[in-house]
């Protein structure tokens, strides 16, 4: 299953209001746009839903999200609005067919497909809390496991921020400590984790994908860091991602790297442990390439293009770099405009004569960015009523 479409609002009618329109996504995305037009703010509405289905988030100050997923060739629609904490309404369908229909005094329909084949029930659940996530049953309302899958398995990465490399591990022989792998600072018990499961493949694979990014490296591997001495009582042993580089007689660890070689190490342990385990998820990385020289933010941005192909994943990137631009196709674009507090996302789906317009001008993707092209869209947008 992945997310097709997001149309989101929040705090209407008050000086806080924000409104997001015509965001419509693929398996390939590159959400682009100038500075402060709400790239970053897209991409944690996104997240923010997905945490929300997962049971991680509660509803929060205010939101409205009408949302629709593709599962096979099913189209999963869902719709949830909160203020203050509580959520006003909720509903679930497939096909046009509503499932789960909820307001905001936590009354509602939900089908029961073990009763009388298939038959709707009233049901009333918190009102501070999401009834497709608390009226998850494996018997009755297996339709809701999509949502819960969906929210649980998306990662968000934040390119710009160190990814893991302020943070170290320490192991211990406490074996209740399950790893969280949605943290991306949980990047040294990640690959640790992948080690284990996956075994020397994962590190193969790991150093053929530096070395396409220009980083000649033979070992990657979990250790004591060599650059740092550490005096204090710890309960386990303190370690860091250390690599060997093929052109130095020394270790590398995790202090001594490059924040632009950390995180692009940080990013592909991430991605390769996600593609490895084989499972339907959506990716967002916010920023990518930032940190990263002309010619190494190019050829991340196709090797991470590249892993999905065959896959179930769907990626989301952001950035503004005109480099990452010229080496996505317009086809995987959503162009954000922001007016005020409306955004609205133009890409090939929505604004398709734009687009192709574009291609027999002979100019580079950037600069479909850069002399606005857009602006030949003439009609004024508006949020939803």
């Amino acid at each position: 299953m992945y997310l097709k479409s997001v149309t989101y609002s929040e705090h209407e009618g008050d000086s806080r209001a924000w409104f997001l329109e015509g965001l419509s996504l693929g398996a390939k995305n590159l959400i682009v746009g100038k500075n402060a037009s709400g790239k970053t703010r897209t991409l944690n509405i996104i997240s923010s839903l997905a945490q929300h289905l997962a049971g991680i988030k509660p509803p929060s100050i205010s939101g409205r999200f009408n949302v629709e997923f593709i599962d096979g060739e099913k189209v999963l629609k869902y719709e949830l609005h909160f203020d203050d904490g509580n959520v006003i309404k909720e509903r679930f369908s497939i096909e046009d067919t509503i499932l789960l229909d909820r307001s905001e005094r936590g009354e509602g329909n939900i089908l029961a497909e073990e009763i009388d084949g298939g038959k709707d029930i009233r049901f009333q659940t918190p009102t501070n809390v999401l009834a497709a996530f608390s009226r998850r049953d494996a018997i009755q309302h297996t339709f809701l496991e999509p949502l819960f899958i969906w929210g649980d398995s998306l990662r968000h990465h934040k390119f710009g921020t160190p990814l893991g490399k302020d943070h170290l591990a320490i192991f211990t022989e406490n074996k209740g400590n399950k790893l969280n792998e949605r943290d991306p600072n949980n990047v040294v018990p990640l690959y640790r984790e992948a080690i284990k499961k996956f075994g020397k493949s994962f590190m193969n694979t790991l150093i053929i994908d530096m070395g396409l990014l220009g980083y000649d490296i033979e070992d990657v591997d979990v250790a004591a860091p060599i650059s740092i001495i550490v005096t204090s009582n710890l309960p386990g042993e303190m370690v860091t991602l250390n690599v060997k580089e093929r052109e130095l007689s020394c270790i590398t660890d995790q202090f001594s790297m490059s924040q632009g070689m950390f995180r692009a190490l940080s990013i592909l342990i991430q991605i390769n442990y996600s593609k490895m385990n084989k499972k339907a998820m959506c990716i967002l990385i916010d920023d990518i390439g930032e940190g990263l020289d002309f010619d190494r933010s190019c050829k991340l941005i196709n090797l991470l293009r590249d892993k999905i192909d065959g896959t179930d994943i769907q990626l989301v990137l952001s950035t503004n770099d005109r480099f990452v631009m010229n080496n996505v196709p317009l086809e995987e674009w959503s162009v954000i405009q922001r007016k005020g507090a409306n955004v609205k996302v133009h890409n090939l789906e929505n604004s398709r004569k734009s687009f192709e317009d574009f291609k027999f001008t002979g100019l580079s993707n950037f600069s479909f960015l850069e002399i606005d092209f857009l602006n030949e869209i003439t009609e004024e947008f508006t949020p939803d009523e």
